[in-house]
């Protein structure tokens, strides 16, 4: 026990004696604790004169200490993210981590071989696409009444877990990423990082707002035929319908541009976390277009 709680006991008159002689013995020595005590006593003469009838509360002193060791809010708040996130990780499916690990290595794999950028460029948008898909509603939580029946808010579980998905999946391409200075000078890796980081988060963001409206099968079609098309525009497409070249140009720049990437993606997960809240998000089953 501290000085400090010693004070307030001694104030409330709740110490035994040789806590009493100790603390007084501290208390000839000590100018700052002698003040807090005046303090204290002169709080104790206005209550005791404004209403000498009214006692003191038994558990003054205890509520006192409570108030004192109890954690800040900082604290409390992440304990309570911790707790949720350990919570959800346990609820979601295993077979998601293990698919999302195994297709980022054979594409890295088909990288290597080829020796070609490119392949994680176009594929590490994809896979963490399809993953943020399959975290949220009733046709992929099989416990999605219980979930639901929490006090916690439906837009902070699905924050939780897109919050794993996308570190597991940013550290999945981190990796690759790593692997690919295999075949690529050192400078290159900023760049490279940067070439997939802003469109993962943009088609994942995508994705996940279309697979709580309209279901995974068709969110899943119809982001990746959006981040697709803007390879085959100037490649096939333009060579047919000239008339669209510049239109197509202006979109393959689009998927390029990772100011904006960035602030749309941030944009749809607002969104998607204000539709995580709606029951007919919840409970919606995924019917194919």
């Amino acid at each position: 026990m501290n000085h400090e709680e010693q004070l307030i006991r001694y104030a409330a008159n709740q110490l035994n004696e040789s806590e009493r002689a100790e603390f007084e013995n501290h208390l000839s020595g000590c100018v700052d604790c002698q003040a807090d005590l005046t303090l204290w006593a002169s709080v104790a003469s206005e209550i005791n004169a404004s209403d000498s009838s009214v006692p003191a509360p038994v558990h003054l002193a205890d509520s006192a200490l409570e108030a004192i060791h109890a954690p800040s809010r900082l604290t409390r708040a992440f304990r309570n993210m911790t707790q949720l996130l350990r919570m959800q990780l346990l609820l979601m499916h295993n077979e998601l981590w293990i698919g999302s690990a195994a297709l980022m290595f054979i594409f890295l794999a088909m990288a290597l071989l080829v020796a070609r950028v490119e392949v994680l460029h176009f594929f590490v948008p994809m896979i963490a696409a399809g993953t943020v898909t399959l975290i949220y509603g009733s046709e992929h939580d099989p416990a999605a009444e219980l979930t639901f029946a929490t006090p916690i808010s439906p837009w902070k579980i699905l924050l939780a877990r897109l919050t794993l998905v996308s570190a597991y999946n940013v550290f999945l391409a981190l990796c690759a990423t790593v692997g690919l200075l295999l075949i690529l000078p050192p400078q290159a890796l900023g760049e490279l990082i940067l070439g997939w980081l802003a469109p993962m988060t943009f088609l994942s963001a995508l994705a996940l707002l279309l697979s709580l409206w309209i279901g995974t099968s068709n969110a899943l079609f119809i982001s990746y035929t959006l981040w697709a098309a803007q390879y085959l525009a100037l490649t096939s497409i333009g060579e047919w319908f000239t008339f669209l070249s510049p239109w197509l140009e202006s979109y393959r720049q689009f998927w390029q541009n990772p100011a904006l990437l960035f602030l749309l993606g941030f944009a749809l997960i607002l969104f998607a976390l204000w539709s995580a809240g709606r029951e007919q998000v919840q409970w919606r089953r995924s019917v194919a277009i």
